[in-house]
């Protein structure tokens, strides 16, 4: 994501939050625990994470991009969001706040579900941010469009109890990409212990920036984790 213009006096206060975040957490895609669909991997998506408080492997999360492409063994820089504090008028990676309520509020319905009902949430997850790329797929089913459309109308309501998120934490990508493409993003619950989330302060003055200058950068690019 890329700022192309910059409000000088509101610049030098983000400067001086960056430089409080001083170790870049990372993630590897090491592999894929569910089924396929359509030929692409669904949730649970397996990584490794290095962080301040060192290495976690096999971390189970969920990916929210169907139109981006990680291969497995691929390392990149994330930021990570609580997603309690996500306002739904924030934007990040140039995604709304509500779309990323609406997938974590999804999200939160793996547990427990069945081989079809895991499907079906991946693709609403997928259709709520890339809606041109699970069109037409045959596992984005009438069910994965009600998911969906329950729950950007949960994450619209203004009374969406955030505290169902406390636990829950998204990992966008940052910097550099080792294959020139944006990685995915990603969901996990809980916090793993070897990471540290960006202080609400820097996300906060993040957006306000955003909405002051409007513009916004992010490059889509094609598919979903590739063996």
């Amino acid at each position: 994501m890329r700022l192309k213009t910059v409000v000088a006096a509101l610049t030098l206060s983000l400067v001086c939050l960056v430089s409080r975040v001083s170790f870049a957490d990372t993630l590897e895609l090491t592999g894929t625990g569910g089924q396929q669909v359509d030929g692409v991997n669904i949730y649970p998506y397996y990584m490794t994470v290095t962080g301040p408080g060192g290495t976690n492997t096999l971390v189970s999360m969920s990916c929210l991009n169907f139109n981006r492409e990680i291969t497995t063994g691929q390392t990149w820089n994330v930021n990570v969001y609580s997603i309690a504090g996500i306002a739904p008028s924030a934007t990040i990676d140039g995604e709304s706040g509500v779309d990323i309520l609406a997938d974590a509020y999804l999200y939160n319905q793996y547990a427990g579900a069945n081989a079809q009902l895991t499907s079906d949430i991946q693709f609403a997850i997928w259709d709520i941010m890339d809606p041109s790329g699970v069109s037409g797929e045959s596992g984005f089913d009438s069910n994965a469009q009600s998911l969906a459309n329950a729950a950007l109308a949960a994450a619209n309501n203004s009374n969406l109890n955030t505290k169902q998120f406390a636990n829950d934490y998204l990992f966008t990508p940052s910097g550099t990409y080792s294959q020139g493409t944006e990685p995915q993003e990603f969901i996990a619950s809980p916090l793993p212990s070897a990471v540290t989330p960006e202080p609400t302060s820097l996300l906060l003055l993040g957006t306000g920036l955003l909405g002051a200058v409007g513009i916004l950068g992010r490059s889509p690019v094609k598919a979903h984790a590739q063996h």
